[in-house]
């Protein structure tokens, strides 16, 4: 089998989700012996090898917004790499319009997109309320019909939660295929317990320093709890929003903002130094970063919306209402006073291990495929 993906939303020189998903599923192809190539945009046009992958990234513009977010433009070469290539199979994110690029470029191969952004209400509807309910109501909107825009160009749209499976069935999109995201429980490990009685319990974020992330959530859960019970919170991560929240938490000398840090053992070595990890975002399509921190033996606090409403499950952690500060800390506060009662984290993520996953997507490829022949 050949398979390409084609994503605007992989971060050149930077991290996210995107990013980690592109590299596990490159090393398991890897492993399994699928040819794969990978269309990013990035700062220059090159070529490179990640595992058994080739790697093509594509000069791109960035966004004006966000920097280090860069738009995959170049269709003309997008089409000529996949005539080159001559996969089988494409896979495109939902959030563009490489679906269509794809289909273009050869009618034959079936194209699935992965939905791994919901704009209408975790981009549109954030950004928009800022100014006006009905201009919310607008770009939400006008969000769903450019959803559906790239969506009909798609054979199949793979969805990683029930969540968000049932948001697109009840706006009538079918062809649906849920396959939940994994975690390498090979890298992210609990830590050896060198904690003592009075060190403070420390809360983990990682991910985006970006507006749809509801980061003000975390900070004023943070100063929210009671002084009795000492915490820190080491916020890892990068994004247009640093500058703003380190405003924020200026004087507070428990909060300690890290920066980006490259997927791997330094990441890892993060997750197993801390003791809850926090994820406020109510826009999650999945979140991969919750299921690293359970690996990494940690109890979760993430907000009652999204993928984590199906990944933090009795005993691994505590659902909060989005944008509820308060309710937040009482979680936090919750999980801190007995931890005890949250063992079963790392069993929890060792159920969505990559392989699984990978292996899982195979199957979906190999439908697409059968369904095509009998099309043809």
């Amino acid at each position: 089998m050949r398979v390409c993906d084609l994503t605007t939303l992989y971060l050149d020189g930077g991290q996210g989700g995107v990013n980690t998903y592109l590299e596990e599923k490159a090393r398991h192809f890897a492993e399994r012996g699928i040819a794969h190539a990978i269309v990013v945009p990035g700062k220059r046009t090159s070529h490179t090898k990640l595992f058994g992958s080739d790697l093509h990234t594509l000069k791109s513009p960035p966004l004006p917004s966000n920097p280090q977010h860069r738009v995959l433009a170049q269709f003309g070469q997008v089409q000529r790499l996949l005539r080159e290539f001559r996969p089988d199979v494409v896979e495109v994110d939902c959030a563009y319009l490489l679906g269509k690029v794809a289909a273009a470029a050869d009618r034959c191969v079936p194209v699935l997109g992965f939905y791994h952004v919901h704009l209408p209400t975790f981009i549109a509807r954030p950004s928009a309320a800022r100014f006006s309910s009905r201009l919310a109501a607008a770009a939400e909107h006008w969000a769903w019909r450019y959803v559906d825009y790239c969506y009909r160009h798609c054979d199949r749209l793979i969805v990683a939660s029930r969540d968000m499976q049932s948001r697109l069935q009840a706006r009538g999109f079918d062809r649906l295929e849920r396959l939940p995201l994994g975690v390498n429980v090979d890298l992210f490990r609990p830590g050896v317990a060198t904690r003592l009685p009075e060190d403070p319990t420390r809360i983990l974020y990682v991910g985006r320093l970006s507006r749809e992330k509801d980061l003000h959530v975390l900070l004023e859960a943070f100063q929210r709890l009671a002084p009795a019970q000492r915490f820190s919170l080491d916020v890892v991560g990068d994004g247009p929003l640093r500058a703003q929240l380190e405003r924020q938490a200026a004087g507070d000398a428990r909060i300690t903002f890290w920066g980006g840090m490259p997927y791997g053992e330094g990441l890892a070595a993060r997750y197993a130094a801390a003791d809850v990890f926090a994820m406020p975002s109510p826009n999650e399509t999945f979140s991969l970063t919750v299921l690293e921190g359970m690996a990494a033996g940690l109890p979760t606090v993430a907000a009652r919306r999204g993928g984590p409403i199906d990944l933090v499950a009795p005993g691994t952690g505590e659902l909060a209402h989005p944008g509820d500060a308060a309710d937040f800390a009482e979680k936090l506060s919750r999980i801190a006073a007995a931890p005890e009662r949250y063992a079963r984290t790392r069993e929890h993520a060792q159920t969505y291990a990559w392989e699984r996953t990978f292996d899982s997507l195979v199957e979906i490829y190999q439908r697409a495929l059968a369904r095509r022949s009998v099309a043809s």
